[in-house]
């Protein structure tokens, strides 16, 4: 069984999906239309719909030797309004900064400023959406 963090290919994924494809029709033997046939019918649109999410995450097949790349940092400002049980309310601007898969853009790190130094958080050695293997050799973030 696969653990949080581990990564399967999109090659490996689609091969999951064409055996379950399979296995919806196995022992499937009713005309169409009849009941057990759309039972097997729906398995399948659940199937195919997970397929076309998937590709739509921009993804990617992994099976290129697993090069691992860069991450990319990305920086901004988000506005955060708080409203309090007192009646009072505040409304503060954020700065934050993120690493980003190169490949497909999602989140892959974190830079934290604690007492006054930057410390690198979450990193992950592979995108959680498209399975990119991330490279953080001699990555530093000072700013």
């Amino acid at each position: 069984m696969a653990n949080r963090g581990d990564v399967v290919s999109v090659d490996k994924l689609w091969d999951v999906f064409e055996r379950e494809r399979e296995k919806a029709w196995e022992g499937v033997e009713a005309p169409v239309a009849t009941p057990e046939w759309n039972i097997a019918a729906g398995k399948i649109d659940v199937i195919n719909n997970i397929c076309e999410s998937v590709y739509n995450m921009n993804t990617c097949s992994r099976s290129d030797g697993e090069k691992a790349e860069k991450p990319v940092w990305k920086e901004g400002k988000s506005i955060v309004h708080s409203d309090y049980a007192d009646g009072t309310a505040r409304t503060e601007t954020h700065h934050w900064g993120e690493y980003c898969c190169p490949a497909c853009g999602w989140f892959v790190g974190r830079t934290v400023d604690v007492f006054g130094r930057k410390h690198t958080q979450e990193k992950k050695n592979f995108c959680d959406r498209c399975g990119q293997k991330i490279d953080w050799e001699g990555i530093k973030r000072e700013s």
